[in-house]
């Protein structure tokens, strides 16, 4: 093996060692993949499963041992890839447990599930009304949630949002959140910096309602921020269970 071939094969290894353990049982593999464009229904432990489902396993995603990049968001991600590859377009969350002395990362369990009836569609149109923006349609003002849900990595390090140069408009501690009325429309950066910076870019409208999760992942000294731009039905859920 040569030098190069070496390298890469100790970068791949270091990639997958951060990398949360993902685990499938599939009972089920006659579906063919979903297409990448394709919705994917994420459904809480309590929400029914549609009619005409059927299960195509369970997935099971936590911590390696080493697993350093492995967020709320990174987590749901790898789990609605996981789901598409294996033909499912709904994933029931059926335990979510958050990072705490034992484990830095978020560790899931579920159900995927493959519906291609008229009760997936229903069950579309339900998501968009849930994302519905809740302000008065005559409102000329927009409105960003930031909440930080409180949990023990990088339980005391906080770090404050700006807003596109350099203008402060709030700050996140553990277990924090705020919200931020504006009326200058168009697209906007929001972004929070410790030892690097992360952000999102947000086209503001007029009426709308935005929610951005925030939190803390391992870094080098510090830890590093992380900011990302949720589907209101989740963002007003965990925003509102925030005391």
């Amino acid at each position: 093996m040569n030098k190069k071939a070496f390298l890469l094969l100790i970068l791949l290894s270091l990639l997958m060692a951060c990398s949360p353990k993902i685990r499938t049982h599939l009972t089920n593999t006659s579906f063919a993949p979903i297409a990448s464009k394709e919705d994917i229904i994420l459904l809480d432990e309590k929400d029914k499963v549609p009619e005409n489902s059927v299960l195509i396993g369970d997935l099971k995603i936590g911590d390696s041992g080493f697993s350093t990049d492995c967020s709320y968001q990174t987590v749901i991600e790898n789990a609605i890839n996981t789901a598409k590859n294996s033909g499912a377009n709904i994933i029931q969350l059926i335990e979510i447990k958050e990072p705490n002395f034992a484990s830095t990362c978020y560790r899931i369990k579920t159900k995927l599930y493959r519906n291609n009836s008229q009760s997936m569609a229903a069950l579309l149109e339900k998501r968009k009304l849930q994302n519905k923006s809740r302000l008065s349609k005559d409102a000329d003002y927009a409105v960003v949630y930031f909440y930080r849900p409180k949990i023990y990595t990088g339980s005391l390090i906080g770090y404050k949002i700006r807003l596109d140069d350099d203008t402060e408009i709030g700050r996140v501690r553990n277990g924090e959140k705020f919200k931020y009325k504006i009326k200058d429309f168009g697209k906007h950066k929001f972004w929070g910096k410790t030892e690097s910076q992360d952000s999102v870019v947000i086209n503001i409208e007029k009426g709308q309602e935005y929610f951005v999760r925030c939190g803390i992942k391992m870094g080098v000294a510090v830890g590093k921020p992380e900011m990302h731009l949720m589907e209101n039905q989740i963002g007003i859920k965990e925003y509102e269970q925030m005391e």
